[in-house]
């Protein structure tokens, strides 16, 4: 009891005098006495611990800045906190209920949730905090959703793309994130803004192709074929432009093609890549300060937090041309 409170300011009814204290504080010296975090967790069921839930998370600055810019966010929460975070691939381990309660983590920040409703009702029932990011409106009400204005990013996309004088646009997805909730809704968004201009569309303008884009050397061998593209993210926009310049397509006089992010990154690329702006760094950092809330002090804002988008024009994108 006297080392317990020495040691860990525990038990207010024992008394050790000083000179017992500084005894025991160099024997725990001399025989290099660490806390069991884990035991400590245990008895105070607290971990501090987030796990942040992504099924897809590639190599940081390869292609993109989106997961620099993403974990930047997240950890300047984290970090000024005093948690710790780790990674996951999947939602932790679900009980017969369906609830999320394997006690590793304090909270959970599910990053581009799917658009499955079993996984919503699992989140609804999960017996710690949840809070999703790139999570649009109608996906799991009563969680709190960090997400950009979606309809508002495909529209300007639209606009500026329209406004050049192409009218043959298509919207690239790449497989795994055709499932997402945010590929459904942008997806939707791309058709209402072609509508807006009085641009008819079809499956036949929703292209899904893999992340290296090698689909790219068939889709410009068609005749009357699209002569501008938009893509769900920035990383998909630079394996088009690296896959263009392999096979002799030039970008934007062969074709116009508009990202999604637009991280500095952008600017890296050549040409220098036109694309839909989102403050990805600033919707992470506020989701996790949202999760840490609730878990401190309860503070939990169920409802949808929605940011503006914008445009930025660089270099990839022009009037069409008669090659195209």
């Amino acid at each position: 009891m006297a080392v317990s409170k020495v040691l860990h300011d525990r038990g207010s009814t024992v008394r050790v005098g000083a000179e017992t204290a500084e005894i025991i504080r160099k024997v725990a010296l001399e025989l290099r006495y660490q806390p069991n975090r884990l035991a400590r967790s245990f008895r105070q069921q607290k971990t501090n611990t987030i796990g942040l839930v992504s099924y897809h998370m590639g190599r940081i600055g390869d292609i993109d800045g989106y997961l620099a810019a993403f974990l930047n966010g997240v950890m300047r929460a984290t970090f000024q906190s005093g948690y710790g975070l780790t990674i996951c691939p999947h939602l932790t381990k679900l009980s017969d209920d369906g609830k999320i309660n394997d006690g590793r983590f304090d909270g959970l920040l599910w990053c581009k949730p799917n658009y499955s409703v079993q996984s919503a009702e699992s989140i609804e029932r999960s017996e710690i905090p949840i809070v999703m990011m790139h999570a649009p409106d109608g996906l799991a009400p009563n969680v709190p959703r960090f997400c950009c204005d979606n309809p508002l990013g495909l529209k300007l996309a639209v606009d500026h793309l329209v406004e050049l004088g192409h009218t043959k646009i298509a919207y690239v997805m790449d497989t795994f994130n055709e499932w997402t909730a945010e590929g459904k809704v942008r997806i939707d968004s791309f058709h209402v803004s072609m509508k807006a201009h009085g641009l008819e569309t079809s499956q036949d303008d929703i292209l899904f192709w893999s992340m290296g884009c090698s689909e790219l050397g068939q889709f410009v061998q068609r005749t009357n074929r699209h002569t501008a593209l938009i893509t769900f993210g920035e990383a998909l926009a630079v394996a088009v432009l690296d896959e263009a310049r392999k096979i002799g397509v030039s970008i934007p006089r062969d074709l116009s093609v508009v990202g999604f992010d637009s991280t500095t990154f952008c600017e890296t690329t050549r040409p220098r890549l036109t694309a839909v702006s989102q403050p990805i760094e600033q919707m992470a950092f506020d989701a996790t300060n949202a999760l840490i809330s609730y878990i401190e002090v309860e503070q939990y804002p169920s409802r949808l937090f929605t940011y503006p988008c914008g445009l930025d024009i660089r270099e990839s994108t022009a009037r069409p041309t008669s090659r195209c």
